[in-house]
């Protein structure tokens, strides 16, 4: 059951953030960097990585923002905009 509810939380999630992102125009830019949700996904599945977290709902809602983020054409770091 853990696999269902992996999949169920990466599928939620995904859609989720992919209607929040279409829906607002929220960027969080610095110094010609672009901090993208895919890359906060991945910083904060390193923490729960290392804090030993083992929930599989935690770590499929973390996989679909970043896979939502990722599937996108403009998913680099480097703020073009600047």
């Amino acid at each position: 059951m853990e696999f269902a509810q992996y999949s169920l939380a990466l599928i939620i999630t995904f859609a989720l953030v992919r209607f929040v992102t279409e829906n607002t125009k929220f960027h969080l830019r610095a110094k010609g960097l672009w901090v993208h949700h895919w890359i906060l996904a991945a910083v904060a599945m390193a923490v729960v990585y290392l804090m030993e977290i083992e929930s599989p709902i935690i770590w499929g809602a973390l996989t679909g923002v970043a896979l939502e983020g990722l599937r996108r054409k403009n998913w680099s770091i480097r703020d073009s905009k600047k």
